[in-house]
């Protein structure tokens, strides 16, 4: 089992660090501008140049060109630069935050003085590594620092993502969080199983690090990229609400075109070539719909307002019913417009049309875009308005 482990974990590590660096290009804009998001964005910048000197190609080419103790070193240095991101991400949720980042700056420089000086202090090449058989080198010392910093900062970073992640109200925040928090207890537990491995010279826990720290990898990238899949799911979600309404929208504004702020375009080149963000062509395409709709209803026959005893089955749900109701109700209006009859006075009550509640407006909109869509909708005639209908 062991050994499986072992070559699960060397065969998935280029994966894991592609992963990380492609989270991290895709992060760096909102990760350095952003204060709140600067700290974990460090964390795993830092951690992927570490874990890509770690990697077989890299440490091959390093010992051919007798550089494989400087990779080593630097390899430790980033590593420490990671913990250090890791402390900084937990200082910015504090109150105390230039206090804290200048003792933060002295603890992290300090290490990095002693494992400077502890691994340049062998000689111009010295070994820099844990043996799976034999002392560490170049010292105890030089493992123990190195192991206690990582280990005090993934505590530290665990504890606090445990904290907040159970009282925020954001759910993205909410996921990165404990995903973060996941792949820091994981290099936790990395680091743990090298301090056994220091201290008390026990091997069993080796086979199992390389799996840990690549998933570790996975999470974290994971973690920062919330936002990222977040985004693309709103971007989706609005390029279908502008897509599924364009049919609609374009026969209304076609009766009513003053309520479109802008002269329709083919919903194709709404798509590839938007005028205006996504999200605001998804408010605009809803608002309008309901302008027009609110601008139509007095021409449409009151008749219409309620579906058929025989409505096909599907349409049982309060929102369908009403949704194919109101299709008939815009359809007719629409015809009536556009033949130049006058309004009438009556009154035809929808719920959901003119609601503040813009998620509840855009799911009954699309329902209603369904229904209008629809060959044959089957609604009671009106004889007095049939060639409305």
């Amino acid at each position: 089992m062991t050994d499986g482990a072992l070559a699960l974990g060397v065969s998935f590590q280029l994966p894991s660090v592609l992963l990380l660096w492609v989270a991290v290009l895709l992060r760096s804009p909102s990760g350095l501008r952003s204060a709140p998001q600067r700290g974990v964005w460090l964390a795993v910048a830092t951690a992927a140049v570490a874990m890509t000197l770690d990697l077989p190609s890299v440490i091959d080419a390093a010992t051919r060109h007798s550089g494989a103790h400087l990779v080593a070193l630097a390899r430790n240095i980033f590593g420490v630069l990671s913990a250090g991101a890791v402390l900084y991400f937990v200082v910015q949720a504090t109150a105390n935050v230039h206090r804290l980042k200048t003792v933060l700056a002295l603890a992290v420089g300090s290490v990095l003085a002693v494992l400077l000086s502890l691994g340049l202090a062998g000689g111009p090449h010295p070994r820099i590594g844990i043996p799976d058989t034999g002392p560490p080198a170049p010292s105890l010392f030089y493992w123990l620092v190195l192991i206690g910093m990582h280990l005090g900062a993934n505590t530290i970073c665990v504890l606090m993502c445990l904290r907040y992640s159970t009282t925020s109200e954001s759910r993205s925040l909410t996921m990165s969080l404990r995903l973060f928090g996941l792949g820091t207890a994981l290099v936790g537990v990395y680091w743990l199983g090298y301090l056994v491995r220091v201290t008390t010279g026990g091997r069993w826990p080796l086979p199992w690090l390389p799996l840990l720290m690549d998933l570790h990898g996975v999470l974290r990238a994971m973690a920062i990229l919330v936002p990222t899949y977040a985004m693309l799911r709103r971007g989706v979600s609005d390029i279908a609400t502008a897509w599924l309404l364009w049919p609609m929208w374009n026969d209304l504004v076609t009766a009513v075109p003053h309520v479109a702020l802008v002269k329709p375009r083919h919903r194709v080149w709404d798509v590839l070539y938007p005028q205006v963000p996504y999200h605001v062509l998804a408010y605009r395409r809803i608002i309008e719909t309901r302008d027009a709709i609110l601008a139509l209803i007095d021409h449409g026959s009151p008749s219409h307002a309620y579906p058929s005893p025989g409505s096909p089955p599907g349409y049982e749900a309060a929102a369908d019913l009403e949704a194919t109701a109101l299709a008939g109700v815009v359809k007719s209006a629409r015809t009536a417009k556009l033949q130049g009859a006058p309004p009438q006075q009556h009154t035809v009550c929808f719920s959901s049309v003119g609601s503040t509640d813009l998620a509840g407006e855009r799911a009954f909109l699309l329902r209603l875009a369904k229904a209008y869509r629809s060959d044959s909708p089957r609604l009671d005639a009106d004889p007095a308005h049939s060639g409305e209908s």
